[in-house]
């Protein structure tokens, strides 16, 4: 009888304290949208199952299963189904940090120990792009549901040109109650440009890099309510109770992997149509509520393939802060054994798993590096604990900057000196969308990499691969520059002579378009055609042509009639198709119903992914989506659409086929489901392939007249070629003479308006530092308007 008292008191208090967990819970998600629970799994497969819905938190217990997760009103019903025993506990849900110490307004941004009202947050970053505009602009990236902007710092030396550097990113607070990171950004950003001009360490990152900083990433979560301007009691969602850092398309849980099931957040979407307009090279976000380095991945216990470099730079961040702060701090290790011994560091799945996270994103689909980093066991901290996590954290921030110069980089170009868009790979390294794309704007390419020798592959359609042996040694830049040779011949051209005054009529053959233009690496041509009639001219000039071999359109175009609409799913859906030479795949056109996401893929013939795209369609109705895609050389090829959002339709067709499609290139031969069906991808762009351009030198021979008035016309220039110097012979009657040497482009290298004779010899000596090349020298009578030009070459 004691016995049966004695479990039915322990049974009713078991169910009397799930009850009132329960109540706890489904108060906070009334008051606050969600609710953070401790509940204890059965199994780990449990845990990874319930981890498909809930938002796993930062207190993991590997051995006893204890897990901290994240619910809300439509998730929390799919967690009490499994019957687990769970505990709410206050600490956890409600964050108020000393409200009356965080918020005065007075001085925040010189004491740094506050947190900012939103209104200030706005302010302050408009006073930076106001009062620094030749260092930073701001960026309203998107607006939030409640009409917040999510803001985007931009800093570099030249920050209204395109350069020629690693462009890096930090964000912080994407989770909304982990703050830490907010203000520290904050107060990077302010150290960055103060600094600028006085502090060697600034000057050499700021003109090295192009610097992206978003402090607050998820402003619905901090700030709450609309209208509300401080932080009172944050919440880890946004203003739709969603993870943000579960919203992310995912290459193992899927492209919409979220608990709302099938669009992504504003904060999300906005981010991902930032992130791909630029090329983001390596990046962090900051989190609150442990203190480690979280590398990829997240998704899978699987060893990224530069697993060494994310240990490498996350134990560098680690140990920054361990030296600038009491003993304690980062010091916590979530994936030992697994991992060698790495205080404050961790591989992401060994410690749990995440899908949908942004990391992961990073990583796997727009080819950059990507690292999470826990700044605080507090979440949000009292402001007066911020200087000092500015002090543990200051070092680490920067030095972690500077990885995105190291590794190796370089500009890859044609022999023009043209920028070209090539993939550049590792032989027997890369994998899952680990290499790297040069920039078809200027040429660059950074591949941040471990130190050692590889084997690195640079490949462009319409260009010889080349295989080059490139050292890297770890904290290190290394430049290797490419000049890709293309495989189209020159087209024919012949050098004229004419008299002076003239035009000349210039021609040129290939098998293709022919372009003239006026200079080796001008953008646009002078002229289009075979035959090109110069002006009049009264000096040797030098054009350049090229033979554009344009490869026609390829694939049905039918994309309104013989079909219908079709819900893609997440079953592969593709094209098959034969390749007979390397072509650049820029766009295919496709018919929507209405917006949504598709994930595109470039397959080999059994399957396996090639590359991949996520691409955001914004409306309705028949449009062109870049894909830039590098075709192979291959059968049975496929363009694959691997997944869809929920509810999207394409157009495709179920009649009217007619296989195969070919251009001489590419061969589409049938759909995944046979000939009868064609899937979505209509009317393919291919890149057009380039000849190297060749230059064509008219010569223009002075008339009788001229001769007679101009006596410089008996020059003698020597030697020709040149090395060190040049000397010019004249008559007797010139003293001195005017000197200047252009380039073939036709800058001007060295001006000299006063040469004297040496016995009848002028001599322009010191040149021996100018490249080897074509050079024409312009002689001018310094008493007369007179002058004569002459071609050189520099061996």
């Amino acid at each position: 009888i004691t016995l049966m008292f004695v479990l039915l008191i322990l049974t009713s208090t078991s169910i009397y304290s799930q009850t009132n967990n329960l109540e706890k819970a489904e108060n906070y998600i009334e008051s606050k949208g969600e609710v953070c629970l401790v509940f204890t799994a059965n199994t780990e497969a449990q845990v990874k199952e319930i981890s498909q819905f809930l938002s796993i938190g930062h207190k993991v217990n590997r051995e006893t299963l204890e897990i901290e997760a994240y619910a809300n009103a439509e998730t929390l019903p799919q967690f009490l189904a499994y019957g687990l025993p769970f505990v709410v506990n206050q600490s956890d849900n409600e964050f108020y940090a000393n409200t009356s110490e965080n918020y005065n307004a007075l001085a925040w941004d010189t004491t740094w120990d506050q947190f900012p009202t939103y209104s200030q947050y706005v302010a302050k970053m408009n006073y930076y792009a106001t009062n620094y505009p030749s260092l930073c602009t701001l960026e309203t990236i998107g607006t939030t549901s409640t009409g917040r902007e999510l803001l985007m710092l931009k800093i570099s030396d030249n920050v209204s040109t395109n350069e020629a550097e690693p462009e890096f990113m930090y964000t912080s607070s994407m989770h909304g109650d982990e703050l830490t990171g907010y203000p520290l950004m904050i107060r990077l950003i302010d150290y960055l440009l103060t600094n600028y001009g006085s502090d060697t360490e600034v000057n050499n990152l700021v003109n090295s890099t192009v610097i992206y900083i978003n402090p607050l990433a998820n402003p619905d979560g901090a700030y709450r309510n609309v209208g509300n301007n401080t932080i009172t009691n944050p919440r880890r969602g946004n203003a739709n109770n969603q993870d943000i850092n579960r919203n992310f398309p995912d290459n193992v849980a899927g492209l919409h992997y979220s608990a709302i099931g099938g669009d992504y957040e504003i904060e999300t979407f906005s981010f991902m149509k930032f992130e791909a307009s630029k090329d983001i090279v390596l990046s962090a976000n900051f989190h609150g509520g442990t203190e480690v380095v979280n590398y990829p991945y997240d998704n899978t216990t699987s060893k990224h393939v530069d697993h060494n470099f994310y240990e490498h730079i996350s134990d560098e961040y680690a140990t920054h802060c361990q030296t600038n702060s009491p003993s304690g701090y980062m010091t916590i290790e979530y994936d030992y054994p697994e991992n060698p011994s790495s205080p404050g560091v961790t591989q992401g799945a060994i410690w749990y798993q995440v899908y949908g996270g942004r990391q992961d994103y990073m990583n796997f689909y727009r080819h950059s590096k990507e690292v999470t980093i826990e700044l605080s066991d507090t979440k949000f901290i009292p402001g007066s604990q911020l200087p000092n996590h500015w002090n543990y954290n200051k070092q680490a921030l920067l030095d972690y900057m500077k990885q995105a110069n190291y590794g190796f980089q370089g500009i890859v170009t044609d022999e023009s000196g043209n920028p070209i868009a090539a993939k550049v790979s590792i032989s027997g390294h890369d994998a899952l969308n680990s290499y790297v794309f040069s920039n078809q704007d200027l040429g660059d390419y950074y591949r941040l990499i471990e130190g050692g020798t590889y084997t690195v592959t640079y490949e462009a359609p319409g260009y010889t691969t080349q295989n080059i042996s490139v050292s890297v040694t770890d904290n290190t830049k290394t430049v290797q520059n490419v000049t890709m040779i293309a495989t189209t011949t020159l087209p024919v051209a012949s050098d004229v002579t004419i008299n002076e005054n003239e035009s000349a009529a210039l021609a040129a053959s290939g098998l293709g378009t022919i372009n003239w233009y006026e200079n080796l690496n001008d953008e646009t041509p002078l002229y289009s055609g075979s035959n090109y009639n110069t002006p009049i001219l009264t000096n040797d000039t030098s054009y350049f042509v090229e033979d554009v071999i344009a490869k026609a359109n390829v694939g049905s175009t039918d994309n309104t009639t013989n079909g219908s609409f079709f819900l893609g799913g997440t079953t592969d859906r593709y094209l098959v198709f034969d390749c007979t030479e390397p072509v650049k795949l820029n766009k295919v056109t496709v018919n929507a119903q209405q917006a949504g996401e598709i994930e595109v893929q470039l397959q080999n013939s059994s399957g396996a992914m090639l590359d991949s795209r996520v691409v955001l369609i914004e409306s309705a109705g028949v449009q062109q989506i870049d894909l830039d895609f590098i075709l192979p050389v291959g059968t049975d090829l496929r363009l694959a659409s691997v997944e869809m959002s929920s509810n999207f339709y394409l157009y495709r067709n179920n009649s009217g086929t007619s296989y195969p499609y070919n251009n001489g290139s590419i061969s589409i031969k049938t759909s995944n489901a046979g000939t009868g069906l064609y899937y979505f991808f209509y009317d393919w762009e291919i890149e057009v392939i380039k000849s190297a351009r060749k230059e064509v030198i008219v010569t223009v021979e002075p008339t009788l007249s001229t001769i007679e008035a101009n006596g410089l016309s008996d020059a003698t220039v020597y030697p020709n070629p040149f090395k060190n110097a040049i000397h010019i012979k004249l008559p007797s009657q010139y003293n001195s003479i005017g000197v200047e040497l252009y380039d073939i482009s036709g800058r001007s290298i060295l001006k000299v308006n006063t040469l004297n004779s040496e016995n009848g010899i002028f001599n322009l000596s010191g040149i021996n530092s100018i490249s080897s090349g074509t050079y024409f020298i312009k002689i001018s009578d310094n008493e007369t308007t007179n002058t004569i030009t002459k071609r050189l070459i520099k061996q």
